[in-house]
């Protein structure tokens, strides 16, 4: 906790001098949901303010990615004490200069992103969420970010045809397939019908960063992400024949999964940005975009 905390302490002080030297950034990574002049000014002021806006949304899409790491429990949490952190910073440093003010805060319920997990032990079979679904059931349709893709492979279960999971774009598709020796622990993952890592102990593979890992040992491989253009469409196929546990998160349509399946989860989150300049006062909510570039 006491690491984390200078980590952000750090971060935040990079960003403070990020304040003072950066004033003129396009917007790039960032959407616009709302914009509402709340006191005094013109639009026009609105607009001639785009280059202080650029700056500030390119530092909040920098504390997502740091506060959101490769953990999803508590992001929230993390993610809403970063920004007050932020605007506490800004405001000492910009308000005091310019007298521009600012109020940074996460806004969920205009956030985009859904998880589906199975993460209780032990593990269970691949199947859908609820019941139901069969040897194929759809996880996401038409994602257009995914946040994080992990499965742990802990048993395969029975023969017959071997679990798969497949990615598929308008054209093509990527596969990964739990294969093995039935029945038992005797396991190997193949990604695109190659053999890519195999062994008797728990497989974890990320999908998203391409690596699985046993105990000792790590291999890497091609991922959808690097051979597909989104928005993909996942399917699970042949679940019943593995054990495993899982977590996913992403944008994309989840209405094959029942509403008591799945969670609201910021993959995107959307933060309520305030300002309040000599000229105007006036607000937004902007998606930040997590982790691009």
């Amino acid at each position: 906790m006491v690491a984390n905390d200078r980590g952000q302490l750090l971060l935040i002080g990079g960003i403070a001098v990020a304040i003072v030297v950066f004033s003129t950034i396009l917007f790039a990574h960032s959407l616009a949901v709302t914009d509402g002049i709340t006191t005094t000014g013109s639009a026009d002021t609105i607009e001639r303010s785009a280059d202080r806006e650029a700056s500030v949304e390119r530092d909040l899409r920098r504390l997502a990615t740091e506060t959101r790491g490769d953990d999803l429990d508590g992001f929230e949490e993390r993610y809403g004490h970063a920004l007050r952190n932020y605007t506490r910073t800004h405001n000492r440093v910009v308000g005091s200069r310019e007298g521009t003010y600012l109020n940074a805060t996460l806004n969920e319920s205009a956030s985009l992103g859904t998880t589906v997990n199975q993460t209780d032990t032990p593990a269970e079979k691949f199947k859908k969420p609820g019941g139901g679904g069969g040897n194929k059931w759809s996880l996401v349709n038409e994602s257009t970010r995914i946040a994080v893709f992990n499965v742990t492979y802990v048993n395969l279960d029975g023969g017959g045809n071997p679990t798969t999971i497949v990615v598929e774009n308008e054209t093509d598709r990527w596969t990964m397939t739990l294969a093995g020796t039935p029945p038992g622990p005797n396991k190997e993952i193949l990604v695109n019908g190659v053999t890519r890592c195999s062994g008797s102990a728990n497989i974890d593979a990320d999908l998203l960063a391409g690596t699985c890992e046993t105990p000792g040992t790590s291999q890497t491989y091609p991922t959808f992400l690097d051979e597909l253009e989104g928005p993909y469409n996942i399917t699970i196929k042949h679940g019943p024949q593995s054990r495993v546990t899982y977590l996913f998160a992403a944008v994309g349509d989840f209405s094959d999964i029942d509403s008591s399946e799945k969670t609201s989860y910021p993959v995107v989150p959307a933060v309520d940005t305030t300002y309040d300049t000599p000229s105007a006062s006036y607000n937004r909510t902007v998606l930040v975009e997590v982790g691009d570039g």
